[in-house]
């Protein structure tokens, strides 16, 4: 069964978002249509559509190319997210959690408790899984808000690539469960209508983890430098790498 053109989109803004695309790389047409078994039309409106949400852009001599991203540009990134997921936890406790959306994210807890419970290091599909059900948690507080403006707000800032693998390469089962406590008390403000604290814990694991992106990066390259995704290493989660703790304020 053939792709869709929004399917064709979805798939080629994921390939980028996972790093599959080196920064600066030219997508050609019809390798990507060969690649996907589809005419050359839906290839090029899918081009079109990411470089309009500004994962690519377009060069009259070379066509459609990967936008390099710089460490700014996915600190900032962190910078609002965290104000957007921050307030839209505060919404959600100050309304109350819809059942559906609570369920939702209990169960992306229980299953990443459950992952986290097999013995040995974690495989890549391990760090897949993991990096899914982080997804759902979070997205279920942003469903449970209804703001029609906070979602394509998120969705633009969630546009930065995961780029810079080696970062990411190295988290341990004992970092992702730490991660998951974090999520865990999240919640429980949530759920306890703790506004003021629920919106602050989650500011600081998002803030915390830019903080740490940031040094890590910087020790590696120099800051205006672009950001170069790797191929290889494509199956790294996009998630917080470890981070300073920092003062929670009391429960309200």
């Amino acid at each position: 069964m053939k792709l869709t053109s929004q399917e064709l989109t979805a798939r080629i803004r994921d390939m980028i978002l996972r790093g599959e695309f080196a920064s600066g790389q030219h997508l050609r047409e019809a390798a990507l249509a060969e690649q996907f078994a589809v005419s050359r039309t839906p290839v090029r409106a899918a081009l079109a559509a990411n470089e309009k949400d500004g994962l690519l852009e377009y060069n009259p001599n070379r066509g459609f190319i990967v936008r390099p991203f710089h460490v700014r540009d996915i600190i900032e990134a962190y910078e609002m997210r965290a104000l957007l997921e921050g307030m839209a936890c505060r919404v959600t406790a100050e309304r109350g959690m819809k059942l559906d959306d609570e369920r939702v994210a209990r169960q992306a807890i229980d299953q990443v408790e459950k992952l986290l419970r097999k013995t040995g290091p974690l495989d890549n599909h391990a760090r897949d899984s993991w990096r899914h059900h982080n997804q759902v948690f979070h997205q279920s507080i942003i469903e449970s808000v209804e703001n029609r403006f906070l979602q394509p707000m998120l969705q633009m800032v969630r546009q930065i690539p995961s780029v810079y693998p080696p970062i990411f390469a190295s988290y341990t089962a004992e970092e992702l469960a730490q991660y998951n406590q974090e999520h865990k008390k999240i919640l429980e403000c949530i759920i306890d209508r703790q506004a003021v604290r629920a919106e602050h814990l989650m500011r600081e694991h998002i803030l915390s983890a830019g903080e740490t992106l940031r040094t890590s990066i910087r020790d590696a390259q120099r800051t205006d430098d672009p950001i170069v995704p790797a191929a290889e290493h494509a199956d790294v989660p996009s998630a917080e790498p470890p981070r300073r703790r920092a003062p929670v304020p009391p429960s309200e």
